[in-house]
Parts: C-alpha cells; sequence; structure tokens
C-alpha cells in the first residue's frame, strides 16, 4: 500500500531532521507507532535484536533505536535504491544490513516494485513489472550472525507476513514483541488478513497486545490495514480480563 501524501511529507521530514538529532511526530500518543513503542518500553521489554523486515530507508528501525537504545538491529531489505541509506545507518549506528527479502527458505522470489518504493513487495504470481531479489529466512541469518535475543521482530510485508514467520524459526519463539503491518483485505492470494494472522499467532503463543496507525481506503472509508502488536500470551499483559 503507498504512503499517504501526509505520510511521505512526515517521512521526508523527519529524513532531513535527522542529523540534527530531531524528529517530527504528531502530538498525543494513542494509535501512533511512537506510542507503540513507548508504551512497550515503559512496560520493561527488553529487545536484544530487532529484525526489521521490509526496512525501506531505516526510518521504522531509527524510531525504535530512541526507545530501545541498547537493541541491535537487523535490516532486511531487497532493493537496491534503498541500500545507499541503509550503508549510512551501517556506518553511523552499527546497524546490520541484507539485501535480500526474509521468507519461508533461501532462494529467489519476483518483487513489484512500487513508484514511492515503499509500496513495493513480493509479487502475486503473473504480476508484470517484477524484478528478481534474493530471500532468506530470519532463522538462518540470525544464527549465522550470532545476534542475541530475546528478539523484536518488525514486518512490513505487504501480505508475505506468513512465509517471514515460517522461516523465523527459533527467533520466533524467543521473541518478546511483534510489530507487524496486518490487513483488512486479501492483498495477494493467501496472504493473511488481520484476524487470520492474530489466530495463526495465537496458536504458535502469541496474543495481540496493542495497534498504531489504523488506515483507512481513500475509496469508500473501509478499514485498509494497521499495525497491530503481539507479546507472548504468558505476559503479565493477559494476567488479568478486568479493565481496572
Amino acid at each position: 500500500m503507498a504512503e499517504s501524501w501526509k505520510q511521505r511529507l512526515r517521512r521526508t521530514t523527519n529524513r532531513a531532521l535527522r542529523p540534527l538529532g530531531l524528529h517530527l511526530s504528531r502530538t498525543g500518543r494513542t494509535f501512533d507507532m511512537g506510542g507503540l513503542l513507548e508504551r512497550a518500553a515503559a512496560r520493561g521489554v527488553e529487545i536484544g535484536t530487532w529484525i526489521d523486515v521490509g526496512a525501506s530507508d531505516g526510518s521504522w528501525s531509527m524510531a525504535a533505536r530512541r526507545h530501545f537504545p541498547t537493541s541491535r538491529f537487523l535490516l532486511f531489505e531487497p532493493l537496491t535504491e534503498r541500500q545507499a541509506a541503509l550503508a549510512a545507518l551501517h556506518q553511523n549506528f552499527g546497524f546490520e544490513i541484507v539485501a535480500a527479502a526474509a521468507g519461508a527458505a533461501a532462494g529467489r522470489v519476483a518483487f513489484s516494485v512500487d513508484p514511492h518504493l515503499d509500496g513495493s513487495g513480493v509479487a502475486a504470481a503473473g504480476s508484470a513489472g517484477t524484478r528478481e531479489v534474493p530471500v532468506t529466512t530470519i532463522a538462518a541469518t540470525v544464527a549465522a550472525r550470532g545476534l542475541p535475543g530475546s528478539y523484536g521482530l518488525k514486518l512490513d510485508t505487504h501480505g508475505f507476513e506468513l512465509p517471514v514467520l515460517e522461516g523465523a524459526g527459533h527467533v520466533l519463539k524467543a521473541a518478546e514483541l511483534l510489530v507487524i503491518e496486518a490487513y483488512n483485505f486479501e492483498l495477494t492470494p493467501g496472504s493473511l488478513r488481520f484476524h487470520e494472522l492474530c489466530a495463526w499467532l495465537e496458536c504458535r503463543g502469541f496474543r495481540c497486545c496493542d495497534l498504531a496507525d489504523p488506515m483507512r481506503r481513500p475509496r469508500d472509508g473501509a478499514l485498509w490495514q494497521m499495525d497491530l502488536a503481539f507479546a507472548p500470551a504468558t505476559s503479565p499483559l493477559f494476567a488479568a480480563n478486568t479493565y481496572e
């Protein structure tokens, strides 16, 4: 899904402000990503390594770093157009970069490139105007680099969530927080809608605990997507079923 012009303006402005150590954000942190991360950090969630899949230019990881300053960061991004920005983050902040998509197994996959780049993702079968990109798994990459847990996973993968999670293996089992862009529509054949994603993760020991950035589609105002956060079902968050 392509960014709105407001999102694009905010992202562009924050990129320009980054060298000055400044960041533009909306007031009121109820349903924005900064608020979600702030609440997780305030609860005492500890993340040894954040794995950012669909990292784009690294803006999300930079935001997470403000709330988790001691975490290490591993960023998956297959677009060649993003590699210069990511190389700068590696040099300046030690972020580890993987110039590939994450999936269920190593190989190659057709990738659809959005004109604004941020709407890019693994293409549905038969899509035109795609390029082939390498794929690796989260589990293999984390093991090869010896990155420490507990883990945080962020997915911005436009319908490719299930293969990414299937390739996470031991990393998913040792995760303390998942932040996943989830959708109310089936973006590609077989992709999970948000309630199906919740059910799939609950079977694997995770429950939804927060949300951020709900988006309606402009054509009819229907709920299009949101970022959902998931914590282990054993978290103290779920010890009580009462409101107060």
